[in-house]
């Protein structure tokens, strides 16, 4: 049984020291745990160390909201790098400086309909179909390939379905898993199965995603998948 784990002195050195934003968290019981914070870390933040740990009593967060006290407002992307230690499992979590980029993108959703349509005729274009869902695995949306490759005429014939209302999978309990565990943080790799679509058992590649709010907050996924049935026939 895993118990609350220790640094050594001369790790703890290394890590306190380490030259960037850097949270250690140890697993235990299923909920990431702080044991320790670059001192970058806690100086980007303006946090104490015990502000830092209340901060992230719910788990690590892959993204970072951060309003200091000059009402500037910064984000920071967390990357995930697991150890397996002896009676102990932990993750390295670093965070890099993303700013720039959110803030283009708020600016585009308050102020720029035409960059907020760009990007929607690029989905909405693509020959890989997409399609995106709710937190409880509804469809709240898809784009024109994912339609046409399931004979839809409109989108409102699966917004607020579940693929097992919609009887897509021989094995519709290995994708609900699938989906939950992306729900949970988790991001698949492409990966080859197969669909119903129109009837016809399809090969096809898909990837699924979680979607994130502004807060860093699991807001549903995202998903995408292209046939492959007649490349293989």
């Amino acid at each position: 049984m895993e118990g609350e784990f220790h640094f050594n002195k001369q790790e703890k050195k290394y890590l306190t020291s380490f030259p960037g934003m850097l949270v250690v968290f140890q697993v235990l019981d299923d909920m990431d745990r702080v044991i320790l914070a670059s001192d970058e870390m806690l100086e980007t933040l303006n946090f104490t160390y015990d502000e830092l740990v209340t901060y992230f009593v719910n788990g690590s967060k892959p993204l970072i909201k951060y309003t200091g006290l000059d009402g500037t407002t910064k984000y920071f992307e967390g990357k995930a790098i697991p150890q397996k230690r002896k009676h102990a499992t932990l993750k390295y979590v670093t965070y890099a400086d993303v700013t720039e980029i959110y803030s283009r993108l708020d600016a585009l959703e308050q102020n720029d309909t035409e960059g907020d349509s760009f990007y929607k005729q690029i989905v909405e274009n693509s020959q890989v179909a997409f399609f995106w869902k709710d937190k409880n695995r509804k469809f709240k949306g898809a784009n024109k390939a994912f339609l046409d490759a399931y004979g839809f005429n409109s989108v409102s014939d699966i917004i607020g379905k579940t693929d097992e209302d919609m009887g897509w999978h021989t094995d519709p309990e290995k994708f609900k898993n699938i989906e939950e565990k992306v729900l949970k943080g988790e991001k698949t790799a492409p990966a080859h199965t197969k669909n119903l679509i129109q009837g016809r058992q399809r090969d096809i590649i898909a990837t699924k995603s979680p979607l994130y709010d502004k807060n860093g907050e699991i807001d549903g996924l995202v998903g995408s998948f292209f046939d492959i049935t007649d490349v293989e026939e």
